[in-house]
């Protein structure tokens, strides 16, 4: 028999996609990945057989009943938050963190469990940011920048600069450097003709496939449309698991340098301050496993060795 109630996670999800209006905002405010929220919807239809977006979700437009649902959740969520306001439950310090798209996605929410269990009094909402944004229009207490500079009163850290390599999926490994279809992000121009040049490819090639974001750009390389030049610290994870492999690793060049600063005259400075601490060493301990976990630059289909041609 069918429980009366879905799950309340489910719940949460739909609520938060409906009231920021996109899945990314939600993951940031709810401090998961874009696609745990992705799931979370599509369990939620399963159990109520019928969609709550239309046009399957197209920018995320919810329909009657998804609207309906939503604006229960949010009745009882401040049901609740009432309810522990005469407990006198202590609140959770709230720390807002804007960062690139995909560095968000893709590397800082993963982690963020292990910030809490060492922080269980600060709530980290991120908000994942694309580079044609308006950067300057936002309230933040951390901001999180890649290949900009941030004013001094933000006390600007270094996070990392990024190690570029030329990845492929495996379906593509065998395939000589000169035959292979290739992917570039509209936000990170000028990447695949500096790793070329590192390469020492001359010849002419073909068009690349051109992507607005680079986030999108990473799943098509991972749906094996193509070669991708990639900040390795970023897809590590993809890279030990085989979904994506490097074949070239002697061709890495330079990339940007990611920087991190606090808003001085934010509240929850307190709580911002050991959290970039935490980043920062979190960044450090990450680069050195990767340095002592070389990525084999192998076929996982084939585990033979791959040469530039």
């Amino acid at each position: 028999m069918k429980k009366r109630l879905p799950s309340m996670k489910a719940l949460a999800a739909l609520e938060s996609v409906v009231r920021t209006g996109s899945v990314s905002a939600a993951a940031g405010e709810l401090g998961v990945t874009h696609g745990a929220v992705s799931k979370q919807l599509a369990l939620l239809e399963d159990w109520l057989e019928r969609p709550l977006f239309s046009e399957k979700r197209r920018g995320m437009s919810p329909n009657s009943d998804g609207v309906k649902l939503a604006e229960a959740m949010g009745k009882a969520r401040a049901i609740l938050e009432a309810t522990l306001d005469e407990m006198d439950v202590p609140v959770p310090t709230l720390l807002n963190v804007v960062a690139p798209a995909t560095l968000a996605m893709r590397w800082l929410i993963p982690r963020l469990p292990a910030f809490h269990l060492q922080h269980p009094s600060v709530s980290v909402r991120v908000r994942p940011m694309h580079t044609p944004d308006n950067w300057d229009a936002l309230e933040f207490d951390v901001m999180i920048r890649r290949a900009e500079s941030l004013a001094e009163h933000f006390t600007p850290r270094k996070l990392f600069s990024e190690t570029l390599g030329l990845v492929v999926a495996p379906s593509l490994a065998g395939r000589p450097c000169a035959d292979l279809p290739y992917i570039e992000a509209d936000t990170r121009p000028g990447e695949l003709q500096k790793w070329r040049q590192a390469a020492g490819m001359t010849e002419p090639w073909g068009e690349p496939m051109r992507l607005p974001h680079f986030y999108i750009a990473l799943e098509a390389a991972l749906s094996g449309n193509g070669a991708l030049v990639v900040p390795l610290e970023i897809i590590e994870e993809l890279l030990m698991r085989g979904a994506l492999v490097e074949p070239w690793p002697n061709r890495r060049v330079a990339g940007s340098i990611y920087r991190v600063g606090i808003d001085q005259t934010s509240p929850a400075t307190s709580a911002a301050k050991p959290f970039v601490d935490w980043l920062v060493k979190t960044v450090s301990d990450a680069a050195t496993e990767l340095n002592e976990n070389e990525i084999p630059a192998t076929s996982p289909a084939s585990g033979r060795e791959i040469e530039v041609r």
